[in-house]
């Protein structure tokens, strides 16, 4: 009798669980089948008013338009993007949490020791945002008009030479570094600033010679002559300056292309159907007349190629600038 009892109470024990697993499953089933049902959150892990933010709340109206639930956007600003970024990464995989980051995911773990995540392994990718390509731009005073002028002053003045980039150790300072590499050019003087605007504000006043940065701020003064746009990065010439050559066509790199995206990601772990959910109504969003104007106001291309090309995207950009820092020599913070 005892036996008995004992293995009616295993096999209760036994057929509630069982009862427990399905009903757990069948509610993560509802929660991915009707996803968005409640207010999903977006990440973004640098200040207002820059790449990240104007496309996050661009992209988060038309969203919240679309899917019918309020996608709101958050800042978690600090550590070159790592703070922020480290937050989504450690989130509950639900798809209610979302990080917008630019290509500085990429590059922040050759930079720093400890980011706080693995940019490959701690993310589902679910489609790039935007493009634009980076610049190489120079004071109106240099008196040089060509990429070629520009590899051979470099040559000769090597540290008389003055090199901006918004900040140590982001793509735009990293392009720098990786365009002197393949050149075999003589090091400059880098000088890094905290974005963009103070870039061009000291290159239009004189006091850097040149700049890699992304394009869109340098077209402006580009057009009324006050400085030099060079070459572009990317491999195809850019649509807000279509003039300028792209690096590819100035020297011998023909294989030079250096994108700055944005783009959306999710934790890892979070369940297919919602990243390919994700993915699709983003890029739908991204299709609409109305962002694209936006987003181009901002010298913007929009994206959406969709979780994959996002995926290898990040790790050819890991492996690229990690081989970029590790032959500079610089040592992460």
């Amino acid at each position: 009798m005892a036996l008995a009892r004992r293995m009616s109470v295993a096999l209760l024990s036994l057929t509630t669980g069982f009862a427990f697993a399905l009903l757990v499953t069948k509610s993560r089933a509802d929660e991915t089948t009707n996803y968005p049902s409640r207010p999903v959150h977006i990440i973004v892990p640098s200040g207002a008013g820059g790449t990240s933010d104007i496309v996050s709340r661009v992209i988060a109206q038309a969203l919240s338009r679309s899917l019918g639930v309020n996608f709101i956007v958050e800042q978690k600003v600090g550590g070159n993007t790592n703070i922020g970024s480290a937050f989504v990464s450690k989130a509950r995989p639900d798809g209610y949490t979302l990080l917008v980051n630019t290509d500085t995911l990429t590059s922040n773990p050759s930079v720093y020791k400890s980011p706080g995540y693995d940019a490959i392994t701690d993310f589902a990718p679910v489609t790039m945002l935007t493009k634009a390509s980076g610049a190489l731009a120079v004071r109106k005073g240099l008196g040089i008009s060509s990429l070629e002028e520009f590899v051979g002053i470099a040559m000769k003045k090597g540290k008389a030479l003055s090199v901006a980039s918004t900040g140590t150790g982001t793509v735009s300072h990293l392009t720098g570094i990786m365009f002197r590499q393949r050149m075999n050019l003589a090091e400059w003087t880098d000088v890094p600033y905290q974005g963009a605007a103070k870039v061009v504000t000291d290159l239009l006043g004189g006091h850097v010679d040149a700049a890699f940065a992304m394009i869109t701020p340098f077209v402006s003064p580009a057009e009324s002559g006050d400085l030099k746009l060079l070459a572009v990065t990317a491999k195809t010439r850019s649509p807000v300056a279509p003039a300028v050559p792209t690096v590819a066509e100035g020297t011998q790199l023909k294989d030079f292309d250096v994108v700055n995206w944005t783009a959306i990601l999710a934790p890892a772990g979070t369940p297919e159907p919602i990243v390919t959910k994700l993915a699709a109504a983003v890029g739908s969003v991204l299709r609409d007349p109305e962002v694209i104007g936006v987003l181009s106001a901002q010298g913007l291309e929009p994206a959406g190629e969709g979780p994959e090309a996002l995926a290898q995207t990040i790790r050819a950009n890991v492996i690229q600038w990690r081989d970029v820092v590790r032959r500079a020599g610089l040592r992460p913070s």
